[in-house]
């Protein structure tokens, strides 16, 4: 009975306490995090120092903020792992010099007592006695292999306590390796650590200045809001136009009659295939930036740190770097160039019964009816020169469903 409760015990502490049951990350893993969480910094603090050469705020700029807190967050915890496994390897070093150490010391005694026999028989002649005054051949030949083995022994000591010796040197320097690498290490995580608290002050400075306007952001969100629906119309109007005009064709060509739906198409066979590739490579698909962070998700959802701000998105918007081209993100051809006024420009691309949609383009590179292919630049992303954002939107749409775009894009 005892048996089992404690074992119960065991199973209420484990599912209680994930930090003491999960599986320890590996020194690679740990090392992969840091790499990581090391160039997503990079990544965040170069968009973040192009906004700063504004002086008017955004959302993109306080999403940046927070979302470089939380990537520094992660790379100072991931630091203390990483000194956790250095503590780890200077422990199990300590003890192989101890161990080592240990050995020679026993070793050097041996030595010491083998050394004081031989010197007892020392020299050639005193080793000559040594053999005649035996009682009988048999003792003399015994002799004779006590000495050789005395003299092998000794050669063998000798060499050990050389092994030993350089062992033990050698630990000794990878112990004062992993010493220095823990300073240096513990000394990034302090630097690290001061610096996510100047970004919580950022953060906090940042949200306060759009706390100020904060009627004016609404007003300007609402705006962009309005924008997005009549992109969204058009988007519909020219997917539900092409299906449309597909059902006639076919129709025509089966001399049936036109059928009054219009939410799906019939499909060639070469846009089957198109389509059957396209959702093949569902979470693998290139960015349509070079570089970017995401800053605004799909669907619709309040800001995690603006609570008064909720956002309704189709797709995903990217920031990315000044003067930065749009990308396709996989084989199609370009069904429409779509303006809106105030929202600059939008491309849409068909790959099958699927389409992307690369909003916010200042200029563009391609025309209705051209074949793109993968990560073929397709147009310049605007920046917005009063807040130095550049920012692209990415949406996908199976038909008129819209496809949460991350789901869809390599990690």
């Amino acid at each position: 009975m005892k048996k089992y409760l404690f074992i119960l015990f065991a199973l209420f502490f484990c599912f209680s306490n994930e930090v003491y049951c999960q599986k320890k990350k590996t020194k690679a893993q740990v090392q992969a995090e840091l790499n990581k969480a090391k160039k997503d910094i990079e990544r965040t603090s170069k968009l973040l120092k192009e906004t700063e050469k504004s002086k008017s705020v955004s959302i993109e700029r306080v999403t940046l903020l927070s979302q470089q807190i939380e990537e520094r967050n992660r790379y100072v915890n991931t630091l203390q792992q990483e000194i956790e496994y250095i503590e780890g390897d200077i422990a199990a070093t300590n003890t192989q010099i101890h161990t080592l150490s240990t050995q020679l010391e026993q070793i050097q005694a041996d030595y010491k007592k083998a050394l004081f026999t031989v010197y007892k028989v020392n020299g050639q002649y005193q080793q000559l006695i040594f053999l005649l005054s035996s009682e009988d051949f048999n003792q003399a030949y015994n002799r004779l292999k006590y000495l050789q083995y005395y003299s092998d022994y000794m050669i063998q000591q000798s060499e050990r306590i050389k092994s030993l010796q350089d062992s033990l040197g050698s630990r000794k320097a990878e112990l004062d390796k992993l010493l220095l690498h823990k300073k240096n290490i513990v000394g990034e995580k302090q630097s690290e650590a001061r610096k996510l608290e100047q970004d919580k002050y950022l953060e906090d400075a940042t949200i306060k200045k759009l706390n100020s306007k904060q009627q004016e952001l609404k007003q300007k969100l609402a705006e962009k809001q309005a924008l997005a629906k009549k992109l969204d119309k058009q988007i519909a109007d020219l997917i539900k136009a092409e299906i449309e005009a597909k059902r006639k064709a076919e129709a025509a060509k089966n001399k049936n009659t036109t059928t009054k739906s219009t939410t799906v198409s019939t499909l060639t066979p070469e846009e089957k295939l198109v389509s059957t590739q396209f959702s093949g490579n569902k979470g693998r698909l290139p960015w349509p930036t070079a570089t970017g962070k995401i800053t605004e998700h799909f669907g619709r959802h309040k800001h995690p740190t603006l609570e008064y701000v909720e956002v309704e998105s189709n797709g995903v918007s990217i920031a990315t770097t000044k003067g930065a081209k749009a990308r396709a993100i996989f084989d199609g051809t370009v069904s429409k160039i779509v303006l809106i006024p105030g929202r600059n420009t939008a491309v849409l691309i068909k790959h099958g019964n699927y389409y992307t949609v690369y909003d916010n383009l200042v200029s563009v590179t391609v025309k209705a009816g051209q074949q793109v292919k993968a990560k073929q630049e397709i147009g310049t992303i605007y920046t917005d020169p009063e807040t130095n954002s550049t920012v692209i939107q990415l949406q996908i749409w199976q038909e008129l469903e819209k496809l949460d775009p991350e789901q869809w894009l390599s990690k």
